[in-house]
């Protein structure tokens, strides 16, 4: 037999895709000869491309011993310990090939997409530069210099190897796909979609690509489209339970309440124990007013890690709902400053049960809390605290209390300003109507892109003639008052408060408070104030959907944007409510 000539037609079949006629002609070779070091890597390359990846790794092993110095077979042994999820050993070998032979690039890009696996990606921006040196024309190579640049935080460097590499493969849909996942990274959203809309036209049947597109076309606030590209994905994986989830936020986002319900079931079919499904279905449950379901699913936040909160280890029990008569009542805050001041509420009924109730709440708060009717002592966070009988977090009250739509604990206020915190002059002093406003919430808040805007937003309110206004602003986009260009000035009031104590006193003398959905909002609530909650499409669960009012606050009123992301139109309306109120106080 000609083992060469043998070789040579199976390597033909071998190109051609005919990887079983292939198959048999390597291993009739490997009868005749056992120990022939191509045949052993051919057929090894063959069971690889079959996805038959342990017994690639046997064959490359074998051709390895047989020729220990033969660069290629630890390539081949290299691609199928890849693709078997051994990837250190998969890095020594390809370790191994660039020592014998380091003038492959094809074999320092393997090098490289190992080292982005194990998040090595200095090294492997090291190995993808050496094989660009050999070859600069090579889009693969590109491609895994785009994704260690981009993993090291250098996004604009990956944005620019990706397009290179598009450059040079046109139709190139991993890069594409990559190269999208870059633009996302830069908020650059819609050149994202056309990034992956363009990767899908390449490889339309590629799931993460129709995933990324409905993740993206979702934070983009284009929630119809979204749904449309989740559909896709669950075509292809039925039970995907991360398109199933965020599916249920797109449907949960147009308000479509029912259909998010249904989404984030299914996924708990899938996976009961899901604490994110847990909460969003909680979410889900109380925008659409369903309390009795939502509370119950609220308790999972503990499990859920991407929450980032912390279930509080004391030696006294968590309150049952029993009797509380002559019993201390510890009462922790757990969330923002806003769900502290928004569910403080139920103290005084903590009180008519009998109970001392300390409460535990943010620095921030602590002067002001001590307001609040039934609180017998107020401590800071982190302080020392008394002695105790029982704890509980502060936004398991509503479940406790058997919380629902119509029994809501609205009565306000039930908080005021704190005795011994003085009056503000600067408001006080000002005769006429006077309106104090907020546009930004903390920055750091997860939400803070929707939820805040831009002060020139408020310009259309600053043309209303006769009223004086008065910033409540601290920290987040404050810096925005100074280069305003407004024909009234507005009167910073922020850059003295030090705490809400002295934002109360503030909020007392005002007629009008209108602010974006800040702890403003929820301090000028529980205070009984005129306020108006400016909001974005899909607001916080709090505020519900759809309603002009709140139930937690009488005399709130939301201004809610019809599309998403138009603040515009929400301003708009706010200013011709404006003029009608200044001409109702007036009279």
């Amino acid at each position: 037999m000609d083992l060469a000539a043998e070789l040579q037609k199976g390597v033909w079949l071998h190109q051609q895709g005919q990887l079983a006629d292939a198959a048999e002609i390597y291993k009739k070779v490997l009868d005749a000869d056992p120990d022939n070091v191509d045949a052993l890597n051919l057929l090894s390359v063959v069971f690889y491309e079959a996805g038959q990846n342990e017994l690639a790794i046997t064959l490359a092993k074998q051709a390895t011993t047989v020729q220990p110095d033969f660069f290629v077979p630890y390539v081949s042994l290299g691609n199928a310990l890849q693709a078997e999820g051994h990837i250190e050993a998969a890095v020594e070998s390809f370790e191994r090939a660039v020592s014998l032979n380091p003038d492959t690039p094809e074999v320092f890009n393997n090098l490289a997409s190992a080292y982005n696996d194990l998040g090595r990606y200095e090294e492997a921006v090291e190995a993808c530069g050496k094989a660009l040196e050999a070859n600069g024309e090579f889009p693969e190579a590109l491609n895994n210099l785009g994704n260690a640049l981009s993993e090291l935080g250098r996004v604009e460097e990956a944005e620019d190897a990706y397009r290179k590499a598009l450059s040079l493969k046109p139709d190139y849909a991993e890069a594409e796909y990559n190269l999208g996942g870059s633009l996302v990274k830069l908020g650059r959203l819609d050149e994202a979609i056309d990034s992956y809309q363009t990767a899908l036209g390449q490889s339309p049947a590629d799931p993460k690509i129709h995933f990324n597109l409905a993740n993206t076309l979702l934070a983009a606030g284009r929630l119809e489209e979204s749904v449309d590209a989740y559909e896709r994905v669950l075509a292809l994986l039925p039970d995907n339970l991360d398109a199933l989830n965020n599916m249920g936020s797109a449907y949960q986002g147009l308000g479509r309440h029912a259909e998010a319900q249904d989404r984030f079931r299914k996924a708990l079919e899938v996976d009961p124990e899901s604490a994110e499904l847990h909460w969003n279905l909680a979410l889900a449950y109380l925008q659409d007013g369903r309390f009795e379901d939502g509370w119950q699913h609220y308790e999972w936040r503990w499990r859920h890690q991407g929450l980032g909160l912390r279930l509080r280890d004391f030696e006294e029990p968590e309150w049952d709902g029993g009797d509380l008569d002559g019993k201390t009542l510890l009462l922790h805050a757990e969330q923002g400053l806003g769900d502290t001041l928004q569910f403080a509420r139920y103290v005084p009924l903590l009180a008519e049960k009998g109970a001392r109730v300390v409460v535990e709440c943010q620095k921030p708060l602590n002067r002001l809390m001590t307001s609040l009717e039934g609180a017998a002592e107020v401590v800071t966070y982190g302080d020392p605290l008394p002695s105790i009988d029982c704890h509980l977090p502060m936004m398991s009250l509503p479940l406790k209390f058997g919380t629902t739509l119509e029994t809501i604990p609205a009565a306000v206020p039930y908080l005021s300003v704190p005795e011994g915190v003085a009056d503000n002059k600067a408001v006080s002093g000002v005769d006429g109507l006077k309106v104090g406003i907020a546009w930004s919430g903390s920055p750091t808040h997860k939400n803070d892109h929707n939820r805040s805007c831009d002060l020139d937003l408020f310009k259309p309110l600053f043309d209303v003639p006769k009223v004086t206004f008065f910033s409540l602003q601290v920290g987040g986009r404050v810096d925005q008052l100074a280069a305003l260009d407004t024909p009234v000035p507005v009167i910073d009031l922020g850059k003295d408060f030090k705490d809400f104590a002295d934002t109360a006193a503030a909020v007392r003398d005002l007629d009008l408070v209108i602010t974006v959905d800040t702890a403003l909002a929820h301090m000028a609530g529980a205070m009984n104030k005129r306020t108006w909650v400016m909001l974005p499409y899909a607001p916080s669960y709090l505020w519900m959907w759809q309603r002009e009012d709140s139930p937690w606050y009488p005399h709130v009123h939301l201004f809610r944007q019809h599309e998403w992301g138009d603040w515009v139109h929400v301003f708009e309306r706010a200013a011709s409510a404006l003029s009608i109120f200044v001409e109702d106080q007036l009279d």
